[in-house]
């Protein structure tokens, strides 16, 4: 692996995790009080943020590179571990408020288009940057 692809996977990790930071502190801020346990939360969230950012940037490469098999093996990893705090929440909360519902349900629709966005965007980027170099 090269120093580019390495820095730029660990910075994938950092910004992951960075947001989980986000995460948590809405959660102990408006979920908490609906039964949602904000340590269990942001040990699950900071975990899951990790495994998420070393997979989907591990995918991310392995469809730069055409390498199937390993998009075959990292992308159910990264699938759960993006959806693993998620999961928690719809199941540690107690009747969340259907707006509340609403916003989380949303949030999680949002960021996951948002991150699809910015995984094709970082693929195109580095094909049109092979394209370049060849």
């Amino acid at each position: 692996m090269d120093t580019r692809w390495a820095n730029f996977e660990r910075g994938w990790i950092l910004v992951s995790v960075a947001y989980g930071g986000l995460r948590a502190a809405l959660v102990w801020r408006f979920l908490r009080k609906y039964g949602v346990n904000p340590y269990i939360f942001a040990g699950i969230e900071f975990t899951s943020a990790a495994i998420y950012g070393k997979s989907s940037a591990t995918v991310v490469g392995a469809v730069i590179d055409g390498a199937w098999n390993r998009i075959r093996s990292w992308l159910p990893l990264a699938f759960l571990a993006y959806f693993a705090p998620d999961a928690y929440v719809l199941l540690s909360a107690g009747r969340l408020p259907s707006d509340m519902l609403a916003i989380l349900l949303t949030m999680v629709c949002m960021t996951l288009g948002l991150t699809g966005i910015g995984i094709t965007g970082q693929i195109r980027r580095a094909k049109r940057a092979l394209v370049v170099a060849e």
